[in-house]
């Protein structure tokens, strides 16, 4: 081939951004796309894909995963590529309360080691913070590593994980004077804890009872403190897995204090309700619960409006051996592990429950699973655009391929999915990151290890001056 030409070019597919759709061909040269695509011809083109039927869209970013119990970065990696995802972000933090030493910077260490060798994907990283880590010490050296964002729980005290708000709000000034970004899990952890001893005191242990010791009052309390302790302090806040009514109330009271708030749901908080609960027991125990069909339809109007930003999976990938003790058949709901695996079915149940149903556009379902959380992160353009010079980080998917969601057609060691039996229209049925293919026609071509590490960059996240911005 010519100096000319490029590696590969997708015809004949419609072209899905953020600012809408239009029919044009993509071109690929050395992982990156490249200007004036329909100039070149079949002598100057490695490969030509045929997209005809099918949307182009950018990869999607999942910016919220857990790869750390059965499925770690591999298997999670691999389970998402088929899921349409090229770019995951991950949370790590320090594991002393399971007897492991070291501090989160030790442990993003350990994790970019992994990562390396046996990742499908790029990928960036979370830090959590926890009530025991030196916060003046390990931010800002974070910081350097590219590690910009920052999450702290509000709530399992009892489990050695909330973050004390004194804390809280030195971890936020921090973050603020570097050009980080404070995450939140919100719910009020002594609240919640008091419930739930109570439930336990009366023998209320079965899961008809887990929801209620976590109402959304809760959740609406700790966010509207966590937004309050970020205004003081300047820093941006990034509330994690929206699932409750009101909290559209609590985004739109604080952005109009010209703050930079942004929040996230999930699959699951858009599609599923604690009917789950009430029929699987611990398999469907997450932290905030599942709750009603009203909150299901406040969530996509969250997502309609701009008020919420974007959706990830909030990805944990458990065997029901894990998940089941305690909490299917017999023994407490409280004592079974939170957390699902949701990654390979999120496209899928987005399109479906927002696309084919009327909720969301197409493009702004691109802006919400693509091109916010680059933004907000620092990642955009280089990750989540199919503007000239961004990776070649691309979906094909075609929107009449009718199929139903099963545990039996994922790829990951987690071996249930609360999506089971569901009927969907819509399927990614290619992915390709920086140009190489990965999977194709349901079969992985990619390889393990060749993923790269992307730090965050806070000048070009959304919040910064001069940023990117969202929509």
């Amino acid at each position: 081939m010519s100096d000319k030409s490029v590696d590969c070019s997708i015809r004949g597919g419609l072209v899905v951004r953020g600012s809408g759709i239009t029919r044009e061909d993509i071109a690929v040269k050395d992982g990156r796309i490249v200007a004036d695509a329909d100039g070149y011809g079949d002598s100057d083109v490695g490969r030509v894909i045929d997209a005809s039927g099918l949307y182009v869209m950018p990869g999607i970013v999942d910016a919220h995963n857990h790869p750390e119990n059965a499925d770690r970065i591999e298997t999670f990696s691999l389970s998402a590529a088929f899921g349409g995802v090229t770019t995951v972000v991950p949370f790590v933090r320090n594991r002393r309360r399971y007897g492991v030493e070291g501090t989160v910077t030790d442990m993003i260490e350990e994790f970019m080691d992994e990562a390396a060798r046996t990742s499908y994907l790029d990928y960036g990283i979370h830090a959590i913070l926890l009530g025991d880590d030196d916060v003046e010490d390990q931010v800002p050296r974070m910081m350097s590593m590219g590690v910009i964002s920052f999450k702290m729980y509000m709530t399992y005290p009892r489990r050695g994980m909330m973050m004390p708000d004194e804390r809280m709000l030195k971890a936020m000034e921090l973050a603020a004077q570097d050009g980080g970004i404070a995450m939140v899990h919100a719910e009020n952890g002594y609240c919640i804890d008091y419930l739930v001893e109570k439930s336990i005191e009366a023998g209320h242990t079965g899961r008809e009872h887990y929801a209620p010791t976590q109402p959304r009052i809760l959740e609406i309390e700790a966010a509207n403190r966590a937004a309050t302790y970020a205004q003081v302090t300047g820093c941006p806040l990034y509330i994690v897995h929206l699932s409750a009514r009101e909290m559209l109330g609590v985004l739109e009271r604080f952005r109009g204090a010209d703050m930079n708030l942004f929040g996230e749901t999930c699959p699951q908080y858009l599609d599923l309700t604690n009917q789950a609960m009430l029929d699987h027991g611990a398999l469907a125990k997450i932290g905030p619960p599942l709750r009603e069909r009203e909150d299901n339809e406040a969530m996509w109007r969250g997502l309609s409006s701009g008020l919420i930003d974007t959706i990830a999976s909030d990805f944990c990938g458990y065997e029901k051996s894990q998940k089941a003790l305690g909490g299917e058949g017999e023994g407490s709901i409280f004592d079974a592990a939170f957390g699902g695996n949701w990654v390979e079915q999120m496209l899928c149940v987005a399109f479906q429950e927002g696309v084919n149903a009327g909720r969301i556009t197409l493009p702004r379902l691109v802006q919400v699973m693509c091109e916010n959380p680059a933004k907000i992160f620092g990642l955009y353009p280089k990750k989540g655009s199919l503007d000239p010079g961004a990776d070649a980080d691309i979906v094909l998917f075609d929107p009449s391929l009718e199929h139903v969601l099963s545990a039996e057609e994922q790829h990951c060691i987690a071996d249930y999915t609360m999506f089971e039996g569901k009927r969907v229209v819509g399927k990614p049925v290619l992915t390709m990151q920086r140009g190489e293919i990965l999977v194709e026609n349901g079969i992985m071509r990619g390889r393990m290890g060749q993923a790269e590490y992307l730090p965050g960059n806070p000048s070009l996240a959304a919040y910064a001056p001069g940023g990117h911005g969202v929509s």
